[in-house]
Parts: structure tokens; C-alpha cells; sequence
């Protein structure tokens, strides 16, 4: 009867062991057992760096959105009442339908850029701050989408530079034919307020897209880092 109660005995030694392991190993200066439960809450599912991101699409999205939409909004106003009476001016010459088209144009793609792109940046801050949204959008989308934006914003401003530059030639056009030292009888000869004002709803199309590229870059610059 020696040998069973050795064999009890090492079973009982050896089940005091393993408790003494498991405890040493569940203990803070042991290595931690993780089940699946505690792997699962103990994952951050937005990381510092995401929330960063995120928040700077937000922010810099609302901020582009409405300094666009209002130098947009001016620039429409400005446009829309100084084209009828430029169209009537027969003194400006041939050019001003160039001018008028170039300006059109830049104001039409500034639009594009406020309601396609802005308005998507913010989309993209919000659903990265939603942990668990089946919509969240991933990187590469993203920087891709800006630089669609910034592509956009580049042409529109381009556009309405080349109109700023054709309203300045008809303006200095129109100066240049005012005769020195002598009164002038036809007010045709002068330039008129209005058409200070189509040259100003230029100027502030280049500075709404201006500020677009601006904000894209420093997005993309955020986004690559």
C-alpha cells in the first residue's frame, strides 16, 4: 500500500503547485493571462491619433466651409449685379465677355469646392469620431478626396485669375483712352463703379479659393504624417 499513497501524495503536491504558478503568473509582476473578454475591452478603438485627425477635419472643414461660402456669396452678388450693365457697355470691347466667362466659371468651381468637398471633410471628422460606425472612412479616401479638392480649388482660382487679369486690361484699356488735361464731355470715357465691381468679385473668388488650398494642404500635411 506504500505506492498509492506516494502517488496521492505527489498529486496533491503537484495540484498545490500549479495553483501556486497560475497564481504567480495572474499576480502584477507575473505575465497576464488575457482572455478574450479582456482583449476585447481593453482594445482602444480610436486611437490618439485618429481622434487628432478627426478633429482637424472638423474643424478646419466647418472653418473652409463657411470662409468659402461667404467670400462665395459676395462674389455671386457682385457678379450677377455688374454683368447686365457690363453687357450693356459697348465701350469695354470684345474682351468682356472673356472676363465675364472666366469670372462666371471660378465662381461656379468655388461652389463645387464648398458643397462637394468642405462639406465632406466634415462628414469624414464626424464619422471617424463614431467608434463603431460601419461608415468610417479610411485613409487613403481620404486623402484622396483632398486632393480632389485642391485640384478643384487650383483650377477655379486659376480661372479666375485669368478673369481678374482681363478685367484689369479693360479697365486699363478704357483709362488710357481719357484724353490728358482736357474736360471730359462723355461719361462712357470714365470707368464706372460697377465695373470696379466686377473686378473686386474676382478678387474675392481667388482669395475663397486661396483659402481652400490652403486649408486642403494643411489637411493633407496633417493626414501624411
Amino acid at each position: 500500500m506504500q505506492p498509492p499513497r506516494l502517488l496521492t501524495l505527489s498529486i496533491i503536491y503537484s495540484s498545490i503547485r500549479a495553483k501556486v504558478i497560475i497564481g504567480a503568473l495572474g499576480s502584477p509582476n507575473g505575465i497576464k493571462l488575457m482572455t478574450r473578454e479582456s482583449k476585447i475591452t481593453s482594445f482602444s478603438p480610436l486611437s490618439p491619433k485618429v481622434k487628432q485627425i478627426a478633429s482637424t477635419l472638423t474643424i478646419l472643414g466647418h472653418a473652409g466651409f463657411w470662409l468659402q461660402l461667404v467670400l462665395g456669396i459676395v462674389s455671386l452678388m457682385l457678379l450677377l449685379l455688374s454683368s447686365p450693365l457690363l453687357n450693356s457697355d459697348s465701350s469695354l470691347g470684345g474682351n468682356k465677355n472673356l472676363a465675364l466667362f472666366c469670372a462666371t466659371v471660378g465662381v461656379l468651381t468655388l461652389g463645387m469646392s464648398i458643397f462637394f468637398f468642405f462639406r465632406r471633410y466634415i462628414s469624414i471628422g464626424k464619422s471617424l469620431q463614431q467608434a463603431n460606425s460601419p461608415n468610417r472612412p479610411n485613409r487613403k479616401y481620404t486623402i484622396r478626396l483632398i486632393k480632389l479638392g485642391l485640384i478643384s480649388n487650383l483650377v477655379g482660382m486659376f480661372i479666375s485669375i485669368i478673369g481678374a487679369e482681363a478685367f484689369a486690361g479693360l479697365l486699363y484699356g478704357k483709362a488710357s483712352q481719357i484724353p490728358q488735361g482736357t474736360a471730359v464731355y462723355n461719361t462712357n470715357q470714365l470707368i464706372e463703379p460697377v465695373e470696379i465691381m466686377a473686378l473686386i468679385a474676382n478678387v474675392h473668388t481667388i482669395f475663397s479659393h486661396f483659402a481652400g488650398i490652403l486649408i486642403g494642404l494643411i489637411l493633407l500635411d496633417r493626414l501624411t504624417k
